[in-house]
């Protein structure tokens, strides 16, 4: 996958309406969101979930290590502070600094997962939260696409450096020290059936196991 201008500004042309059904679905496997909370999207890109906090009444923070979606992030919600950083390396934060930090479709990118997340913890303040999603290795599709010719789009992204099924997630959590890690696996949240002549969208079901994204959370 190219992280381009192209990618980003797809970001920037998500609806108000999937914005908020993927970014308020993640928010709601997390047991509690005080409405003061500090809340910062690690991998923020071009904003798309710093839009949806900020229209929620939360002050946004956000961090990438691509520069160019940070300048579009700005624009689009001039009061966010942003920062550009690597989540690779130590996270320029104090500790205790968050209450929820979100990684949506970061974690598969990093050179060390279980570091990453232990930087999380540190910039976490008590009973804090994380909140993940990344592919999952038990995608259904990742069994019959090459009978179909096909390549999954984790195997397919060559910046993956590793991909998770439910186990080795909910490991990695315990592994950075997190508490009351919970694990499920469904369809991403931004996968719509629509009908233009009923006027309506739905969100498909998720399945328990199999789906083609992991969501993980876990408490300080």
């Amino acid at each position: 996958m190219s992280y381009d201008a192209k990618y980003f500004q797809a970001q920037l042309d998500k609806s108000d309406e999937k914005v908020a059904f993927q970014y308020g679905r993640l928010l709601q496997h997390i047991a509690h969101v005080a409405p003061d909370a500090r809340i910062l999207d690690a991998g923020c890109g071009a904003g798309p979930a710093l839009r949806y906090l900020k229209q929620r009444g939360f002050a946004p923070f956000g961090s990438d290590f691509i520069e160019y979606p940070l300048v579009q992030a700005r624009q689009l919600i001039p009061d966010a502070r942003l920062v550009q950083c690597n989540s690779d390396n130590v996270l320029p934060y104090a500790d205790n600094s968050f209450d929820v930090i979100l990684m949506s479709e970061v974690i598969e990118h990093v050179a060390s997962p279980e570091f990453t997340l232990r930087e999380c913890y540190r910039v976490l303040r008590g009973g804090g939260a994380v909140a993940v999603t990344t592919p999952n290795l038990w995608d259904v599709r990742r069994t019959y696409y090459p009978l179909l010719g096909k390549v999954w789009a984790g195997d397919a992204d060559a910046t993956h450096q590793t991909l998770f099924n439910p186990q080795t997630l909910h490991q990695v959590f315990a592994r950075a020290g997190f508490r009351n890690v919970r694990v499920r696996a469904g369809f991403k949240p931004l996968r719509w059936v629509s009908s233009r002549k009923l006027n309506f969208r739905t969100a498909l079901p998720g399945l328990p196991v199999i789906g083609n994204t992991l969501v993980g959370v876990g408490y300080k």
